[in-house]
């Protein structure tokens, strides 16, 4: 077998995650020929067939996934290596790749993250906001932004706010329909369900007498984005069960009513996440933070 170049390697990580040739030769300023030659040339040194190529995408072959799953390994350990360095020098430097949920994105930390490349102009940072659950691990993030209890010990979890939620309706469904006065009353009104991957059966939870009390709901009209849930609300569809951040000025203004306060009982942690393997540097611990102060601000404002 012929002497692979590193180099190679690294270019092939870029491939994959680019999905295209051109992408890779835009984005790192080399020529397509040389994308491809190098490519070859990987190939050629290993004795084994790493992508399909067609005209319209890219996929990898067996030999392609298992040499990305170790090379993302070895290119996650290169960038620890220089972010480890970057610390010593006046400026923070290093890139940073975060996935969290869309309605988190759009509540505040958008904004934040956007405040926080402002305030570090050397860092980099890529954001992919998607309601499905990464595994960040595999995919190579550096954080994740949950709403969940952790139960990977694989990971790190560090609780930046408490979310609460709000039971919820318009003017029109409760006059139409009447007004819940216990979760019992539920099972009778079209309730709007909240799915989302890896959630469980469609059970809303409540506090009765001091202890949690679970309720079943039904409903006709079940989404993965809490936003179609306040729109139905909106509309007078239905009962939504939903964070009190993302219907402030709708309670406000009484487009919505709050009901059933006195039983309330959800309230799921937002947290950062990042693999145990990993133990967050400065940029990463700054980030953080800022993404803390960003969610207490944003709570103290709603309370």
């Amino acid at each position: 077998m012929a002497q692979f170049k590193a180099d190679d390697i690294l270019l092939f990580v870029y491939v994959v995650e680019e999905g295209s040739f051109s992408r890779v030769s835009v984005k790192h300023e080399i020529t397509m020929s040389v994308v491809s030659k190098r490519i070859a040339r990987l190939e050629k040194a290993l004795n084994v067939q790493l992508l399909y190529r067609t005209t319209r995408k890219l996929s990898l072959t067996d030999a392609g996934q298992a040499l990305f799953k170790k090379a993302k390994i070895a290119q996650q350990a290169l960038q620890d290596a220089q972010d480890v360095v970057s610390v010593y020098g006046s400026d923070m430097r290093g890139r940073i790749r975060i996935t969290m949920p869309v309605v988190t994105a759009n509540l505040v930390l958008n904004q934040a993250l956007t405040e926080f490349c402002e305030q570090y102009p050397h860092i980099q940072v890529e954001l992919r906001i998607t309601n499905r659950f990464v595994d960040i691990i595999d995919e190579g993030y550096d954080l994740a932004i949950r709403t969940a209890q952790l139960e990977d010990s694989s990971l790190v979890a560090r609780r930046l706010v408490d979310s609460n939620w709000v039971v919820c309706a318009s003017p029109s469904y409760l006059q139409a329909r009447g007004r819940p006065a216990h979760p019992d009353d539920l099972p009778s009104h079209h309730c709007l369900i909240y799915k989302y991957e890896g959630s469980g059966p469609d059970t809303w939870t409540f506090v009765v007498d001091g202890s949690d009390y679970q309720v079943q709901v039904h409903g006709r009209y079940q989404t993965n984005a809490l936003d179609s849930i306040k729109q139905g609300a909106l509309a007078g569809f239905g009962v939504g069960y939903l964070p009190r951040a993302i219907i402030h000025e709708e309670l406000l203004s009484g487009q919505l009513e709050s009901i059933l306060d006195t039983y309330i009982g959800k309230k799921l942690g937002i947290y950062a996440v990042y693999p145990k393997s990993r133990q967050p540097d400065k940029k990463l611990n700054l980030l953080v933070e800022h993404f803390r102060c960003a969610l207490q601000r944003k709570r103290q404002h709603f309370s």
